[in-house]
């Protein structure tokens, strides 16, 4: 950094400080539930089955193909829990790599064809979005798709502006391979939201002669190269992929809140409810973007698109948000491809005035690394949560190892996916809300007993009083959850008549540390 000057050196350590301190939370925190479990123990299943066409889902305890997305996150998460363990760390790793990479580029872009000092401080200023911080460090697809669609229009936005040939040639080649990534990552989404906003553009501008620049047939090619196998493959594994995919996952589920999703229903807001995720997930630079405009009174001169190279990043972010607005079924992760590009209008916009520009980004630096610091010290309130369940299952196989549990671990009506993730093998699947006795009997015939693990908060006790076996005593409790040995009679299918039991799907494996397990190791 010695060619920087010293404010420069200063932010670029900021962005470094604030990067490393979500790092370090990423491998803190436990891995939380719903999304972070599924999607972990998504890729955990690919890592250690190996089985990388069809990705494998736990849907109310059947193991079933996960074809709700393309495989690309869980290559990635798959890849790093074969390199760094199977750890939240290595789950989360995908999501940090990818924010890195789309900060890199916005830098080279911003830096080269929106003016010096830009780059800078449009990194800045998207790093201290306290939600795409946040999100930035989590088990989910969005950021990687975050990467892909900024990172397209980034290069599109790189390729109107450079002059040279070869240059524009580059970043052509590399809007294809963005998008064919995007695509892998969460499907014809990744397209949409990248050529709305190019048409948008090139209508106001009639930037006709950008299109016809482009490098279509070695592009389109790339694309299809790096697409088409994947799919045609899970295909014929899983006959009847496309039609579900295409039709039912990216289209009936923009138009309907029933479209035949067999992994549980998303979350249902009003039409236009992506407006305020948005200001959210941009927050606190888009109250201070919606400050300036109406201070400096160009309101108007943005919205009506009147400066061309800001008028591309307006529109990146902003047709982007007017897409997820017809849709209802959505989450905040939606909008984190249009943070990036919002700082890069951000910093366009400031550029008649250097010393707010000043201001601006030693107040992100300072917020990025407030961030990172919140992080770490928020990360213990986390340990043993109703939504995470890493603290339990350690105290659980602490207790199977020292008291020789032979049987298999349960979670009371249902089985949270961050256990399946942390007691993979050893703890059952259970079908949501299973009736506790029923539940019982899926243990292996001869376990003599089991540990069960039941709600802090909802009268967890006084369930395991009714239970008609030998004795149901809690052992221990962590956080929001109890732990109770269960003893079971001589057959686990002995609870209740066998006509009510729904026999064992697979067979767990046995405790760390107990005789059942040293014998099969044996």
């Amino acid at each position: 950094m010695s060619g920087y000057s010293g404010r420069t050196r200063a932010l670029l350590w900021a962005v470094v400080g604030a990067l490393l301190a979500r790092a370090l939370a990423m491998a803190v925190i436990p891995v939380l539930d719903t999304t972070e479990g599924r999607y972990a123990q998504v890729s955990q299943e690919m890592a250690v089955a190996g089985d990388w066409v069809t990705p494998r889902v736990w849907v109310n305890g059947e193991h079933l193909p996960f074809l709700g997305k393309p495989p690309l996150f869980f290559w990635t998460a798959a890849g790093a829990m074969k390199l760094c363990g199977v750890n939240g760390f290595a789950a989360r790793l995908p999501s940090l790599l990818a924010t890195i990479a789309v900060l890199g580029l916005l830098y080279r872009v911003m830096e080269r064809y929106g003016g010096r000092g830009s780059g800078l401080l449009s990194v800045v200023v998207a790093l201290s979005c306290g939600a795409f911080f946040v999100i930035c460090g989590t088990v989910i697809v969005d950021m990687v798709l975050c990467a892909c669609v900024a990172g397209s229009l980034l290069a599109y936005f790189a390729f109107t502006c450079e002059p040279s040939v070869q240059g524009r040639r580059r970043w052509s080649l590399l809007v294809f391979v963005l998008l064919a990534i995007g695509f892998l990552t969460k499907g014809p989404v990744a397209v949409i939201l990248f050529g709305l906003p190019v048409l948008v553009w090139t209508l106001r501008w009639r930037e006709w002669g950008a299109l016809r620049d482009h490098r279509w047939t070695l592009g389109i090619v790339l694309f299809l190269v790096m697409v088409t196998p994947w799919f045609a493959l899970c295909e014929l594994r899983n006959p009847g992929f496309l039609k579900y995919f295409f039709l039912n996952e990216n289209l009936l589920r923009y138009v309907t809140h029933d479209y035949g999703d067999i992994y549980g229903q998303g979350h249902l807001y009003p039409r236009g409810a992506a407006l305020v995720m948005m200001l959210v997930a941009s927050a606190p630079w888009s109250l201070f973007a919606l400050w300036f405009l109406v201070r400096r009174r160009i309101l108007r001169q943005t919205l009506t698109l009147a400066d061309k190279r800001a008028s591309f990043l307006f529109l990146g972010f902003s047709v982007g948000t007017l897409f997820w607005c017809l849709a209802r079924q959505l989450l905040i992760t939606y909008t984190m491809p249009m943070v990036p590009l919002f700082a890069g209008w951000l910093a366009l916009t400031t550029q008649a005035e250097p010393d707010l520009q000043r201001r601006m980004a030693a107040t992100a630096a300072a917020l990025a690394l407030l961030l990172g610091a919140v992080m770490l010290a928020g990360a213990p309130f986390l340990q043993s949560g109703k939504n995470t369940t890493r603290q339990i299952v350690r105290v659980a196989q602490q207790y199977a190892s020292e008291h020789a549990i032979d049987g298999p671990l349960l979670f009371a009506h249902r089985t949270p996916y961050s256990a399946l993730f942390y007691a993979r093998g050893w703890v059952i699947p259970l079908p949501r809300k299973e009736n506790l006795v029923k539940s019982l009997g899926r243990c292996p015939a001869g376990a003599g007993s089991a540990l069960l693990v039941v709600s802090a908060a909802r009268g967890g006790e006084a369930e395991l009083a009714s239970l008609p076996v030998g004795s149901a005593d809690v052992v221990a409790t962590a956080g929001a959850w109890k732990l109770a040995r269960v003893v079971l009679p001589v057959r686990a299918g002995s609870l209740t008549p066998s006509s009510i039991l729904a026999p064992p799907a697979e067979a767990p494996a046995a405790a760390p540390g107990s005789k059942r397990s040293a014998a099969a190791e044996e």
